[in-house]
């Protein structure tokens, strides 16, 4: 196993991390692409590579961050716990720091067994089975206690709202960042703009076609949007976010069930993953939920101070929608 820094990778291992991608990958936080985003972005990228297995780090000088959560691991096994054994021991040995691997597939705790590691919990994921194309959406979100989605998706219809699905590109990219300036986010210092390397990343992402956004349009101008990355038979939806402006019309709700089904329906997608713990939202639409847990390795103060922190944002997201609020008021 070797670390590399993503600016010294061989040809070869470049090729044959592709290869590998497009052989057994399944998020697109695996990919090469994506990885050369992060590292334009600003940070540090390296890269753990063997002939079996790739995975890929953020790292500050203390500390280094897996880039994919759930299954950080690129290989035929993805949920082998070995090979991620020899991955963190490895980036461990390269840069004498710790290791965080965030909201990773709860099988991983089993490393813990072995002494080096240490985990937390934190929320599940939440996916979509779509076995049924979408068609079953209302009905769940109706019967789970939204009486009002019938109701905003004629709102939306009946003022002309409209979809534009599966946008790239310079332009996309910007109205993308128009609409998060004018959302929730940036009043809470939450938006893409406030993370300059997150904006830096998605615009990126989302100019070079990796990633596609879909709007939903009042007069030509982009009110909402929906982030996307598909891979394989899975479609991970990044982000969604909408301008205050238009709340009024639940955005958010009509993008992921009128705006996935017309786009994902017969497209041979068979999960819609809605990429990360519960909300409101999710709580309506979701079929499963896939535990997670934080791994760690390394300086045992570092980690219990990083748990701590973790887990009391997750402790006021859960607060808020145990009072029927939404993930705004989280960050109060």
């Amino acid at each position: 196993m070797q670390v590399v820094d993503w600016h010294d990778l061989a040809p070869d291992q470049l090729a044959s991390w592709q290869f590998a991608y497009d052989t057994y990958g399944t998020r697109v936080q695996q990919s090469p692409a994506y990885a050369r985003a992060v590292s334009a972005a600003g940070h540090r990228v390296l890269v753990a590579i063997s002939p079996d297995a790739v995975a890929c780090f953020t790292h500050s000088g203390i500390t280094s961050t897996a880039l994919c959560t759930d299954l950080p691991l690129l290989s035929a096994h993805q949920r082998s716990v070995e090979q991620l054994k020899s991955v963190v021991r490895a980036v461990r040995r390269a840069t004498g720091g710790s290791v965080y691997l965030p909201l990773v597939d709860a099988a991983y705790a089993r490393a813990t067994r072995h002494g080096d590691f240490t985990t937390w919990s934190r929320p599940p994921n939440s996916e979509i089975d779509w076995a049924r194309q979408g068609k079953d959406l209302r009905a769940r979100a109706a019967s789970r206690g939204t009486s009002q989605l019938e109701r905003k998706r004629r709102l939306v219809e009946r003022d002309g709202l409209t979809l534009d699905i599966g946008r790239s590109g310079e332009e996309a990219a910007r109205d993308m960042l128009a609409v998060d300036d004018c959302s929730w986010k940036a009043t809470r210092g939450q938006s893409m703009r406030h993370r300059a390397s997150q904006w830096a990343l998605y615009s990126r992402l989302v100019t070079d076609g990796t990633l596609t956004v879909t709007f939903l349009r009042a007069e030509n101008q982009a009110v909402a949007f929906r982030l996307d990355g598909r891979v394989a038979h899975r479609v991970m939806c990044l982000k969604w976010s909408f301008d205050e402006r238009y709340r009024r019309y639940s955005p958010g709700l009509y993008l992921l069930t009128e705006g996935l089904t017309r786009q994902w329906m017969d497209r041979g997608v068979r999960v819609v993953d809605l990429f990360g713990g519960p909300d409101l939202l999710k709580d309506l639409l979701y079929t499963h939920r896939r535990p997670r847990i934080d791994l760690w390795c390394g300086d045992t103060a570092l980690g219990v101070e990083l748990a701590r922190d973790r887990q009391a944002l997750d402790a006021r997201v859960a607060r808020a929608a145990e009072d029927g609020k939404g993930l705004r008021h989280a960050f109060e």
